[in-house]
């Protein structure tokens, strides 16, 4: 008797590339250092608004 894989009938969204991801966030959030004068103390606020700009311009692009 043969065994038979029923593949997963969900389609996956393609994601973007991780790698580039990281890297746009990582230049925003130095970017936003700079910005504010470079001062020490905020690295953690702005990678999190780098992450979420970078997030909603690639939910922007995929609902286009």
């Amino acid at each position: 008797m043969a065994h038979t894989h029923k593949k997963s009938e969900a389609v996956q969204p393609v994601q973007p590339n991780q790698a580039r991801l990281q890297e746009e966030i990582q230049t925003l959030a130095y970017e936003l250092y700079c910005q504010c004068g470079h001062e020490h103390g905020h690295d953690v606020e702005h990678w999190v608004e780098a992450e979420r700009q970078v997030l909603e311009r690639v939910e922007r692009r995929s609902t286009r």
